[in-house]
């Protein structure tokens, strides 16, 4: 990650490490009272044990995966969504969207790959001055309006696989705004992006009319209610 987005630095980690024990950040992840008094790396000892069948290379004493997992609880829930920076060297996006294929859900007609967008707002001259370089290293002095924020598809149990354009593995980092706006959406339980026509119909498009009807999708998929 840091030799794809910004110069190296360890500003990110001194400042994420300050802010996560600051005493009014412990007292909001309710860890006052925790051992533990430095970040990242604990000064007491901890001792886990890895029990699922989940990026475990030890002995698995519940033989389910995070498939297993998304399969059971995004029925219950009200919306689902599994991200990933599609510019990750650890954690590849197609992997990850792979695997939300073998959740097993049916992809919903017209949620098929498409874009999402995300409205850059301008960041203060204040702001990226003070910021580690490898926070947010797209913020920009000026308003740049709907942006590409990267694709999604959607299946059935409103669950649904997206990407983070030009993000590595810390998506809120590199991506932030972008990121608050993934959130925002989650939150209200409120869809990224409209689904294409039918697929039935696009099948059926001479070229033209299929240019008319992507590029109509594309001016809604870039306003409201989508983008703000």
């Amino acid at each position: 990650d840091y030799s794809l987005f910004a110069p190296v630095s360890s500003k990110e980690d001194e400042d994420m490490a300050a802010y996560m024990m600051r005493p009014d950040v412990r007292k909001a992840l309710n860890v006052e009272e925790s051992p533990t008094k430095t970040w990242p790396e604990a000064d007491v000892g901890f001792d886990y044990t890895k029990e699922y069948n989940a990026c475990n290379p030890d002995k698995i004493f519940v033989d389910k995966s995070m498939v297993d997992f998304y399969r059971e609880v995004a029925p219950k829930l009200d919306m689902t969504l599994i991200y990933n920076g599609d510019t990750d060297p650890c954690v590849s996006y197609e992997g990850t969207r792979t695997a939300v294929k073998w959740i097993g859900f049916d992809e919903l007609d017209g949620g098929s790959y498409r874009p999402w967008f995300y409205n850059q707002t301008s960041a203060s001259v204040e702001v990226l001055t003070e910021k580690s370089p490898l926070f947010g290293p797209g913020l920009l002095v000026q308003e740049m309006g709907p942006q590409f924020g990267g694709e999604i598809v959607s299946y059935e149990n409103d669950l649904s696989f997206l990407t983070f354009h030009g993000s590595g593995h810390m998506v809120p980092q590199f991506r932030p705004q972008a990121a608050l706006h993934m959130i925002d959406k989650l939150i209200n339980y409120q869809d990224l992006s409209p689904l294409l026509p039918a697929n039935a119909t696009l099948t059926t498009l001479p070229e033209d009319k299929f240019r008319d009807i992507m590029a109509g999708w594309t001016e809604a998929a870039q306003a409201a209610p989508y983008v703000k």
